[in-house]
């Protein structure tokens, strides 16, 4: 049996062993979490109707390219990430959504939508995203984003075009803040890349399709 006498000795050292084990838990740091900046592209009033529908689904991607941190490669094939800051969402899903919107003001289209719908549409823009990540050269630190991107009839999963999208866009400051204004000019760029691209094969498709 255990008097109270001894007993307070032994709580106090419990005690003092918990509050020292609390001490050895590092604080967790503070995230930054970023989204991608307003697209700066408007409508296209010029742009000739299509009655066609289209989907957008999510660029797949490796693993480093897939999960919502900054990647930054500074040297040779060294990856890296901005300490203490993140996306608001994957890198892919920041993409799909960009595209998304860019489709919809300025390509025609009777609908535009992404896989998280789920929905029926005439063709599929499917994509590879191969590099979403700062990249230190001779011109300095610049966004790169690099997509293979593939227009698809669902049907028979047909691909009736295919090509790749390089973008490079400077920094203008090395901060995470920076960094995430030169994504937004990026994809602004790589929209407007695709939609040049697309158009005129979402066209063609319209006129002869069965």
């Amino acid at each position: 049996m255990i008097r109270a006498t001894t007993l307070r000795p032994l709580l106090a050292a419990s005690g003092l062993l918990w509050l020292s084990a609390c001490t050895l838990i590092p604080e967790s740091e503070p995230v930054r979490v970023y989204q991608l900046p307003a697209s700066t592209l408007g409508s296209n009033p010029q742009v000739q109707p299509l009655s066609l529908s289209l989907r957008i689904n999510t660029p797949q991607a490796g693993f480093a390219q897939s999960g919502p941190r900054m990647l930054v490669n500074p040297q040779g094939d060294q990856l890296s990430t901005y300490k203490g800051a993140r996306w608001s969402d994957p890198a892919p899903a920041l993409v799909r959504e960009h595209l998304v919107r860019s489709f919809s003001l300025r390509s025609g289209l009777e609908s535009v939508t992404s896989d998280e719908h789920g929905l029926h549409a005439d063709l599929h823009l499917g994509s590879d995203l191969q590099r979403f990540q700062v990249i230190y050269g001779e011109q300095g630190p610049q966004a790169t984003v690099e997509l293979v991107a593939r227009l698809i009839e669902p049907g028979n999963r047909h691909v009736i075009a295919s090509r790749t999208f390089l973008v490079e866009q400077p920094l203008d400051d090395h901060q995470p803040a920076g960094a995430v204004k030169a994504y937004g000019l990026a994809l602004d760029q790589l929209s407007s890349q695709l939609l040049d691209w697309a158009l005129p094969q979402l066209q063609d498709y319209q006129q002869h399709r069965p």
